[in-house]
């Protein structure tokens, strides 16, 4: 009996602990006012000029540990806390938290992960992007996933890193012919896709590319101009060049860059972006962008722009990364696998993570977050995705697996007949 009470008296502890730290995240989220009031400073001064639609709408930051949450207004079942001009609830375990759209009680959502150390400047920026991902579809811009696996392989990746030369310099030297520099970036895009033709670069570009560029344009800076916006596009593209890990993030750095620049000679671009055109398509119309392009071109343009021994170095470094991808292909193809078929499986992850080619069937992201009616998944040391998007693939047997599955009452994995297996509701 006496253990019954210690137990008790702990656990009691420990609600009381947990409700303690709840309520001290909710008190830290009230930091988040200044945050929304500048996003709608932001909203009223474009007043939808960029897009033709305001930015401004139901936005939430939301805490990760807890699930709490604070808004800038009341959800459409009137559920959440008013205090001031903020409003507090706690986001359902069904919804994924990340920076993105969500629906949220029957209307779409900007949500955006609590961190409370993050500037002002910086905060607006998330806002901004994520704002435009929850109008897109409106101003006729629908999203997509990339399948860009490409840029993440050693070919691909040099060249994505030559076409971002030469918009940084672009970006950051007004000297240079704006027309021969986007033909010479053009080419060196055009001699990729040839190379990688199961791409879709442009499209994805429009969707996270031009969500980037909006933040970037509509930013609030003390010193208000093209020039330092331009400095900004260029600096983060240099940030990340010795990086890698670009399938799912290079429009984050190609969309300002591109747009900044088409402010500059086209001044319509973006309703030609909203008609269904590309960026390429929309530079086709002042530049003439080279049908057929060879690796001497390439090389005339990288010795151009004095990028050769840049790209020479990063290629030996790329070429020993290869060794560390055939191991990682190596677990899926020793092991048996758990497939989860994409049934309106609400999924998250770290676009900044390189994505690893298997075979023809799809990419391996290294962590990834998987939600269904079969319950939760935490994937933390690889995971593949199907070229598709239409199931998912982890290493796992009945001995073994690095995920941490957490399955709902009535849900079981089974080996399938494919020597493979499956998680099924159980009758």
């Amino acid at each position: 009996m006496k253990h019954c009470h210690f137990y008790l008296f702990f656990a009691l502890i420990l609600c009381v602990s947990i409700a303690s730290c709840s309520q001290n995240i909710t008190n830290q989220m009230e930091k988040a006012a200044p945050y929304f009031e500048n996003l709608k400073k932001v909203s009223d001064a474009d007043n939808g000029k960029l897009w033709g639609k305001t930015l401004y709408g139901p936005t939430m930051y939301v805490d990760v540990q807890t699930r709490n949450l604070v808004a800038n207004q009341q959800n459409k079942e009137n559920s959440l806390v008013q205090k001031g001009n903020l409003y507090f609830g706690q986001l359902p375990e069904d919804i994924i938290i990340a920076n993105t759209l969500i629906t949220y009680c029957g209307e779409n959502w900007t949500c955006v992960i609590w961190d409370g150390n993050r500037d002002l400047l910086t905060e607006t920026h998330i806002l901004i992007h994520e704002s435009w991902h929850r109008i897109q579809d409106e101003i006729g811009l629908p999203g997509c996933g990339s399948s860009n696996q490409h840029l993440d392989e050693t070919e691909g990746e040099l060249l994505l890193k030559l076409e971002l030369s030469i918009l940084k310099e672009l970006l950051q030297n007004d000297s240079k012919d704006l027309t021969e520099g986007l033909r010479d970036v053009m080419t060196v895009r055009k001699y990729r896709q040839c190379m990688y033709p199961n791409n879709n670069e442009n499209q994805f570009e429009c969707h996270e590319g031009m969500a980037e560029y909006t933040a970037f344009k509509l930013l609030p800076l003390d010193n208000d101009n093209e020039a330092v916006r331009k400095g900004l596009a260029a600096a983060a593209i240099m940030k990340e060049m010795d990086n890698s890990g670009f399938g799912n993030s290079f429009a984050y750095l190609t969309g300002p860059a591109y747009g900044l620049l088409l402010d500059e000679i086209v001044l319509d671009w973006r309703n030609s972006v909203r008609s269904g055109k590309t960026i390429p398509d929309v530079i086709s119309t002042v530049v003439a962008i080279p049908d057929m392009v060879d690796n001497v071109e390439i090389d005339r343009i990288s010795a151009r722009y004095d990028v050769t021994d840049y790209l020479n170095k990063e290629r030996i470094r790329l070429e020993a990364r290869d060794e560390e991808d055939a191991e990682l292909r190596a677990r899926f193809s020793e092991s048996t696998w758990l497939v989860i078929p994409n049934d309106s499986v609400n999924f998250g992850f770290n676009p900044g993570e390189r994505l690893v080619a298997y075979d023809t069937i799809g990419v391996i992201y290294n962590t990834m977050l998987l939600k269904g009616d079969f319950g939760t998944i935490e994937v933390g040391n690889g995971i593949i995705r199907a070229n598709n998007w239409s199931y998912f693939i982890i290493p796992y047997s009945e001995d073994h697996c690095d995920a941490k599955i957490s399955l709902n009452t009535g849900y079981v994995i089974e080996l399938q007949s494919d020597g493979n297996y499956r998680i099924v509701k159980g009758s």
